[in-house]
């Protein structure tokens, strides 16, 4: 590998990454993403109710149809007449069961009106929040923009520098770079092999890389942090 062109080039790149790291943590791509994390759990949530509200539905139908049947067999059930007392005592636990099947019945049914009028509150005040949020969301992105404009005619010479530098260099050595960076090994990507260790991380590596690195440029991964190191 030609060291000096690769760490003239990776001297360059630094300046890029450091400006994208900049613009990653800056507060008006901090600001963005919040909004935008808020815009979207709202939306989840609008959907788990919604998903809430069908399924209630499908059981209130379910309940019209037991309630349908409910009628049908009070119909038919004869609730009068009852000529001794032991007609009377069965008469009366029958109308009792049916009492408590209607019963149960309108609690289920009114059950599901009360979370279906509150889904509708928590709806109403969710898609709110969501029309403000996504007006909110107009502005910071904008302001975002003019942040990622502003860094990147920041370091607009060392860009150019660096397409310049790419149709120079051997695509070896430049594909070996590309990997690792793209690889997300932290900067710098290629450091020095000194005195058995690697000058990034500082651990000791003569054991794993010494027999790859004999001579002058020669290089290797560091086993610990997966930089490429290199002889002088």
């Amino acid at each position: 590998m030609n060291i000096a062109k690769i760490l003239e080039y990776q001297k360059l790149d630094l300046v890029i990454y450091k400006a994208d790291r900049d613009y990653v943590n800056s507060n008006e791509n901090k600001k963005y993403q919040a909004v935008r994390a808020n815009i979207i759990e709202i939306t989840e949530s609008l959907i788990k109710l919604d998903k809430e509200a069908a399924d209630i539905f499908a059981d209130i139908e379910k309940l019209k149809t037991l309630l349908d049947a409910f009628v049908k067999k009070s119909k038919s059930t004869p609730l009068t007449g009852a000529k001794t007392l032991d007609q009377a005592d069965k008469l009366d636990e029958t109308i009792g069961a049916l009492d408590s099947e209607l019963n149960g019945l309108d609690k289920e049914l009114q059950k599901s009106f009360k979370r279906l009028n509150e889904i509708s509150r928590e709806a109403k005040e969710l898609s709110s929040k969501y029309a403000a949020l996504k007006v909110e969301l107009k502005k910071v992105e904008e302001l975002r923009k003019q942040k990622r404009t502003e860094i990147i005619n920041s370091i607009n010479k060392e860009g150019n520098l660096l397409n310049e530098m790419k149709e120079t260099m051997d695509p070896k050595d430049l594909a070996i770079y590309s990997r690792a960076r793209a690889a997300k090994v932290k900067m710098p990507i290629v450091v020095e092999y000194k005195d058995g260790h690697c000058a990034a991380c500082g651990m000791e590596i003569k054991s794993e890389v010494e027999n790859k690195l004999q001579n002058p440029g020669d290089i290797a991964e560091c086993p610990n942090c997966r930089r490429i190191v290199y002889k002088k």
